[in-house]
């Protein structure tokens, strides 16, 4: 009897594979892509989290000239010459500042035993590593001493590193730098591209002083890193950073030769790149789940076509037209479901293999899955109304005329 039973209710979804595959494929499709983005979303999301970590909450960075954040990169569109040293130690008299850290970034030929590489300098001080959190895999951070003494002291990071040692022992070795000897004392651990883009293994540290005096022979810096003791003064410190610069430079607030950079402008604008990028994509994905609806519509609208004398002889038999009605929606509910559930499948098979390719942080969150479950039933109920009611008002007298 139960098996009568499912034979009416979907032996005639069955009775025609290639129609079946074909009305479930653009449901497939719009749940397979919907559930990708909706993934690579969130996992772009945490992805933007992780690199915020080494530009914390807490952590502000002051540029030389005029820059923007654009893509979530701090760009310079104007770089001046007229933020010094003598800035850095000024900013210190703030007392919710707990690390400074001025820096000065270009870039120069490293030659080791035969291998020559480009890469970036950064001249720091001994607290930018842990203004930065960055930690170290072999040797030791830059004492004070190397800083003030303008020692030929270096940090590789974990890319110069392997081009130019292989997976030897760096720690002791001497590299040159513009034709300068340094002595490597240490290699920071793995660290990857920053939330300003910048990859941060493929650089070299050294004394900020050395950097100003012996490799690039100028008397002003990039910019300076400040962390403060909470997220919370941010604003109250970033007004008195404004306010101590622009009396020391002599400028006014509208010919400011320096910009402030929190982690939250750089944070805000790649989230809302993100937020464009994934809503665009679901947008397609919902239209083309729209257009598996439609495809499901018209193959129950002929299976109601096909199945007229069947409906017709149900009717004449004393069946229910609320049961006729209630059959076809739910065939065009399996259908969509059917389709949702594959997608769901090669969404998630996607990820898998997508998401640790594009070095993104594998997450498969509950949230999409849920939407695409809601929608495809949405989508099959919607599908289902007017070829269920169509059914349903069939007259049997008409048709059992013709039989």
């Amino acid at each position: 009897m139960k098996l009568i039973k499912f034979k009416l209710l979907f032996g005639g979804i069955f009775y025609k594979k290639l129609r079946l595959f074909l009305s479930i494929l653009g449901i497939t499709i719009g749940v397979a892509s919907l559930f990708t983005m909706h993934t690579f979303g969130e996992s772009a999301r945490v992805r933007t989290l992780q690199q915020i970590e080494t530009f914390g909450p807490n952590l502000l960075m002051i540029v030389s000239g005029q820059a923007r954040v654009r893509a979530g990169r701090a760009l310079q569109a104007e770089q001046t010459t007229t933020l010094k040293l003598e800035d850095a130690q000024a900013l210190r008299r703030i007392s919710e500042i707990t690390n400074i850290s001025p820096f000065y970034t270009g870039s120069a030929i490293v030659r080791q035993g035969g291998r020559n590489i480009s890469t970036v300098i950064n001249g720091v001080n001994e607290e930018y590593l842990k203004i930065r959190k960055f930690e170290i895999s072999e040797g030791r951070n830059f004492l004070k001493d190397e800083i003030v003494g303008f020692k030929k002291v270096a940090i590789l990071g974990h890319k110069v590193k392997k081009e130019l040692f292989g997976n030897g022992k760096a720690e002791g070795e001497t590299i040159l730098i513009n034709r300068l000897p340094f002595i490597v004392i240490g290699v920071l651990s793995p660290i990857g591209v920053d939330a300003s883009n910048q990859d941060q293994d493929d650089q070299i540290l050294i004394p900020i002083t050395t950097a100003m005096s012996a490799l690039f022979n100028v008397d002003y810096i990039t910019g300076i890193y400040v962390a403060v003791s909470s997220p919370d003064v941010v604003p109250i410190v970033e007004k008195q950073i404004d306010e101590i610069l622009l009396k020391r430079h002599k400028v006014s607030p509208k010919d400011r030769d320096f910009n402030i950079i929190k982690a939250e402008d750089i944070f805000k604008f790649r989230q809302e790149a993100s937020q464009l990028f994934t809503t665009l994509v679901q947008s397609v994905s919902i239209l083309c789940l729209i257009v598996g609806s439609l495809g499901v519509t018209a193959v129950m609208l002929l299976s109601v076509n096909e199945r007229r004398k069947e409906i017709g002889l149900r009717l004449a038999i004393g069946a229910d037209r609320l049961k006729i009605l209630l059959q076809f929606l739910l065939e065009s509910i399996f259908i969509s479901f059917l389709g949702g559930l594959i997608g769901l499948f090669l969404g998630i098979f996607a990820s898998i293999i997508f998401l640790p390719l594009l070095k993104y942080p594998l997450v498969i969150a509950w949230r999409p899955i849920i939407v695409s479950s809601l929608l495809t039933i949405i989508f099959g109920l919607i599908s289902g109304i007017y070829p269920a009611y169509r059914a349903s008002k069939i007259d049997p007298a008409i048709l059992l005329k013709g039989m």
